[in-house]
């Protein structure tokens, strides 16, 4: 159950209306008014609370959830379940989960209001339904969308523009970008920072000015101490609905697509283009100028230097193919165990 230290519930629901608010349906209509409070992991039994269970292997789990809770299922379990509990069945038990427990703990919304700390250039524009958190640093021409959240200690710098209903973490700062709406950034996110150019001469090196910006579209989420550096001349782009994870570096000029999926310590160096729907694995890094196509899933740890077409799963250092990378490691691993059997002969 969530600490309520930290989270507090909205309950109780009743199951009918929980499993209509996420596309569910009740095993048994005579759950229908049955209330739950709390959620819980499937291992740890509560009366009142909601869990789920996305798969057979998890079956000897069930049992033991009492009467007055309630457990997500996909049909092929509900058919084999044995528990006293209910069963709400869904295609996808941990994305109806999802949907239901954010009912429970909808995220606090701070009344509206500008701390006595936070300084504000008088040409900014801040809608009157915006948070603006102690020691926050608003420059000019700035302006903040309706409910938007500013949390304590993040800098915007001058011009900057972010939509409705984000939540800017604490200690961000934000420079030379545009935000959409509906964005979270997590603590200690920097963007808009100039961007990693230069070009060498004999007598040393000559820093290019980064003269560009971030654009950020609607729905996309920032891990706490991401980096989005700013275009050369024209934009960094990271499209609708991606998710970026912690400790992401995403350099300038780089074009992110809808809905990627960018997870800890990646690197995507200058003038990359990631198509939509890419997801990458912790700590990929991508050369610059590369292209890699929609939908391409990348392993955890791969090294990619040339462009992937649309599709492709690829592993390993240089990246391949997920299948041929499958193959040398075994015969990596192969080559090593003969070699230790011929050590203790």
């Amino acid at each position: 159950m969530p600490d309520p230290r930290f989270f507090t519930s909205s309950g109780p629901l009743a199951l009918k209306l929980l499993a209509d608010r996420a596309g569910a349906q009740l095993r048994d209509a005579r759950h229908a008014e049955t209330r739950v409070h709390t959620v819980a992991p499937l291992q740890a039994p509560e009366p009142g609370a909601l869990t789920f269970c996305d798969h057979r292997r998890y079956l000897d789990a069930l049992p033991a959830w009492p009467a007055a809770s309630a457990i997500l299922v996909t049909a092929e379990v509900a058919a084999v379940a044995q528990t006293d509990a209910a069963l709400l069945i869904a295609p996808a038990p941990t994305v109806a989960f999802a949907r239901m427990a954010r009912q429970f703990f909808p995220e606090p919304l701070p009344p509206p209001s500008i701390a006595p700390s936070a300084a504000v250039a008088p040409s900014a524009e801040i809608d009157p339904s915006a948070v603006i958190a102690a020691q926050v640093s608003i420059g000019h021409g700035v302006k903040i969308g309706a409910r938007t959240i500013i949390r304590a200690g993040t800098v915007i710098g001058d011009g900057v523009q972010v939509g409705a209903d984000c939540d800017i973490g604490v200690l961000v700062s934000l420079h030379y970008c545009q935000v959409g709406d509906r964005v979270k950034m997590l603590a200690g996110a920097r963007i808009g920072e100039p961007g990693f150019g230069f070009v060498t001469t004999p007598t040393g090196v000559v820093k290019v000015p980064q003269l560009g910006l971030v654009e950020i579209g609607d729905d996309v989420e920032i891990g706490a101490n991401a980096c989005i550096d700013r275009a050369t001349l024209t934009r960094t782009v990271i499209g609708q609905g991606t998710m970026i994870d912690n400790l992401v570096h995403i350099a300038h000029n780089v074009q992110i697509g809808k809905g990627c999926i960018i997870t800890a310590q990646v690197g995507i160096s200058g003038s990359t283009v990631l198509e939509d729907y890419v997801v990458l694995g912790g700590q990929v890094g991508i050369a610059d100028h590369i292209r890699v196509g929609r939908g391409t899933r990348i392993a955890s740890r791969t090294g990619l230097f040339r462009d992937a077409p649309a599709g492709s799963s690829l592993g390993g250092f240089p990246a391949v193919p997920i299948r041929e990378w499958h193959r040398q490691s075994a015969f990596l691993l192969k080559g090593r165990a003969e070699k230790k059997e011929q050590a203790n002969e």
